[in-house]
């Protein structure tokens, strides 16, 4: 039963109980709980906002069981750019920005209608001795108020850069719900690479336990020297644990955000990026540009730049004479010669007492403002997509250089480890050591790449567009 049911209910009983003169005590124990019951709901705003999300999650859970029927046993293959489309259909942000512009778009044909009155019919007084001599003298007009020079474009401006930032809002939401996704995704890419090499590192130290053990058994070390080994191998067990519960948590946003149970079986499809070459970066200047093309915060400072200036043009026009209203009319009266009885009729505003300066400096003020900002703006716009853009070729040059350093010396010990052993150069203990270094290098190589992606991340946020020097700025 709805809440509105229950008041008619209750309004219901109470009127029949004060149609009861022997029943005072329960007309007025009705006539309260209506009063209570009538009392406007604190909560239901929110009441309404539990319902509709109590809607979407059943819907949303319906949908994933049609999904699930249809799915075979296998586990489901996601790629990066299919993520990105199905979180744009689930995005509720993005569907708000979208119906936001198509809103702005829609005002500017109101906001050029607005400026343009509707026409009066008018209709003069007829006088009773003039009926009774027989003389009835009455006329009929159409009174229109024309707008000044300007006001319908200057209306028109404002509704059009409306729509520019709405544009510019709903471009930013689709890039951020994009670098937010393509994040999660490569974060669990790197996170199951991470999991491999400590898995790696955890299995040599494993070994190195079983050895250090067996040499115990043959009193070549002490019994400490298999405790600090066994100790190893636990920590290097414990340090997958983290990983591999920041993997599933990251796993489950990403298929939230996607529209999918957080319990379905999906592998992800993509490069490995421990091995991946870096993104070519375009040049600072064409990010900048790019940046200046997309932020809504330029479009926002255009836009109020754009009404400054039309609004200025508008006090400037006040200044003059200008129609206040044009009236056609007829003239209806036996001394009337048909059809000689058109009147025309004017009024036209003389600004003499108020010549509108205080507009007009105003005007004058507010696009010097909107200059500044609008200048402001492009600096600090500017000045974010240098410093993300340092961070990134920075955090890029540390995997190059890491790459080129590193990678070759750990194959090179492999490879010289492999030797030794076939030549007994070295014992079990020791090339099992050399082993674990080299994981925990790809350990490390995997975390400045992670650091890395997420200094790519922050530089696509501010841009607002793709980074890749061979694809266009722009994918609209």
């Amino acid at each position: 039963m709805k809440i509105t049911d229950i008041f008619t209910l209750l309004r219901r009983l109470a009127a029949r109980a004060a149609a009861r003169p022997a029943a005072p005590v329960l007309s007025s124990v009705a006539c309260l709980s209506l009063v209570a019951c009538a009392a406007p709901a604190q909560l239901e705003g929110s009441e309404r906002a539990v319902a509709l999300y109590r809607e979407a999650r059943a819907a949303k859970a319906q949908a994933r069981s049609a999904r699930a029927a249809g799915r075979s046993a296998a586990p489901r293959e996601l790629s990066a750019d299919e993520a990105v489309a199905m979180a744009r259909e689930q995005s509720g942000t993005v569907a708000s920005m979208r119906a936001r512009e198509v809103t702005a778009r829609a005002a500017i044909d109101a906001e050029s209608a607005g400026t343009y009155r509707n026409p009066e019919i008018r209709v003069s007084q007829m006088r009773l001795d003039q009926m009774l001599d027989r003389e009835p003298r009455f006329s009929a007009g159409v009174r229109i108020h024309p707008p000044r020079p300007g006001e319908a474009g200057a209306a028109a401006d404002v509704a059009r850069a409306e729509v520019d930032v709405a544009r510019a809002e709903t471009r930013v939401a689709e890039l951020e719900l994009e670098a937010e996704v393509r994040w999660m995704f490569d974060e669990v890419l790197l996170l199951d690479a991470e999991l491999e090499a400590l898995g790696a590192v955890a299995a040599t130290r494993r070994r190195l336990a079983d050895q250090e053990r067996a040499r115990v058994a043959v009193s070549q070390v002490t019994a400490v020297d298999e405790a600090m080994a066994a100790l190893s191998a636990a920590v290097a067990e414990e340090d997958g644990a983290a990983p591999r519960a920041r993997r599933e948590v990251v796993l489950a946003a990403l298929l939230d955000r996607v529209g999918l149970d957080p319990a379905t079986p999906v592998r992800l499809v993509g490069e490995p990026l421990a091995t991946a070459p870096l993104v070519p970066l375009a040049s600072e200047e064409a990010l900048i540009e790019a940046a200046l093309r997309n932020r809504p915060e330029i479009a926002l400072a255009a836009a109020e730049l754009d009404a400054a200036g039309a609004e200025g043009a508008l006090a400037r026009t006040l200044r003059w004479p200008w129609f206040s209203f044009v009236e056609f009319g007829y003239e209806f009266s036996p001394a009337t010669r048909d059809p000689l009885g058109w009147t025309f009729e004017a009024g036209i505003e003389l600004p003499l007492f108020d010549t509108h300066a205080s507009e007009v400096a105003a005007a004058d003020a507010g696009a010097v403002a909107a200059q500044r900002t609008f200048a402001a703006e492009i600096q600090r716009v500017a000045r974010e997509v240098r410093d993300r853009l340092r961070e990134a070729r920075a955090a890029g040059a540390l995997v190059e250089e890491f790459r080129a350093r590193a990678l070759p010396a750990v194959e090179r010990a492999g490879v010289e480890v492999a030797r030794a052993l076939d030549s007994r150069q070295i014992d079990g203990v020791r090339a099992l050591g050399l082993e674990e270094r080299g994981a925990a290098a790809r350990v490390r190589l995997l975390r400045l790449v992670r650091e890395y992606r997420t200094a790519l991340a922050e530089l696509r946020l501010v841009v607002g567009g793709p980074l890749d020097a061979r694809r266009p700025a722009d994918r609209r």
